[in-house]
């Protein structure tokens, strides 16, 4: 089957560029673009000058599935995304129970394919229950499709516990997405250091507190 979409704005991100003409989809599959008369097709779609471009990957979506469903579900977090042209939705592990094992990263994978409209790509956590004691089992999370390991807006204390963890992953080739935060200083913190929160009364972090847990990340 082909399918012709005329009239569109073309962009193309990578080769920076942002021209007006047609797209030729053959099999799924693109296979020619141009800006002058548009070729035969099955099938022809008018985009009347919208946007035509890659889908957008937005990556570290917080789903409430499981646990908790009535704040977003992954139909309604797939349509949101599908109408602001995400394609991907990169998931974090923060759920209830946390995203740590083979069995409920399974779970969410075949539950997101089931009732999202988009593709997704769901990370696990980086340690049980993402309580920073023990890492988790990171090969077997990787069979079952995990992306990228995380413990979401937690910082992993035991330093120990994360160079085991790093190391493991490193070994693995796998991806570890850190939250470059100093908690002694964060913790509890509802803004940023400033005039305006000292004005509100609002507890507040200092900048500082992503500068050390920058300098700990680079260290590991």
């Amino acid at each position: 089957m082909t399918l012709c979409l005329t009239n569109a704005r073309l962009i193309d991100p990578e080769a920076g560029t942002d021209t007006r003409g047609w797209l030729l989809v053959e099999d799924d599959r693109i296979r020619a673009t141009g800006s002058g008369d548009p070729p035969e097709a099955r099938e022809v779609l008018d985009c009347r000058g919208h946007c035509l471009a890659p889908g957008i990957v937005d990556w570290g979506v917080k789903v409430g599935e499981p646990g908790e469903r009535h704040r977003e579900s992954f139909r309604s977090a797939g349509l949101a995304a599908a109408a602001g042209g995400v394609t991907t939705m990169v998931t974090r592990p923060d759920t209830s129970p946390a995203i740590d094992s083979p069995e409920v990263l399974e779970f969410v994978r075949r539950r997101g394919e089931a009732a999202a409209p988009v593709r997704l790509a769901p990370m696990a956590a980086l340690t049980k229950g993402r309580e920073g004691r023990e890492m988790t089992e990171i090969g077997f999370l990787l069979d079952a499709g995990a992306v990228a390991f995380t413990d979401a807006d937690r910082v992993v204390r035991d330093t120990r516990v994360y160079a085991r963890a790093l190391t493991y992953a490193r070994g693995l080739g796998a991806l570890v997405v850190a939250h470059a935060q100093e908690p002694g200083l964060s913790e509890g913190a509802s803004a940023t250091s400033g005039k305006f929160a000292s004005l509100a009364g609002l507890p507040a972090v200092p900048a500082m507190a992503e500068r050390i847990g920058l300098d700990r990340e680079i260290g590991l």
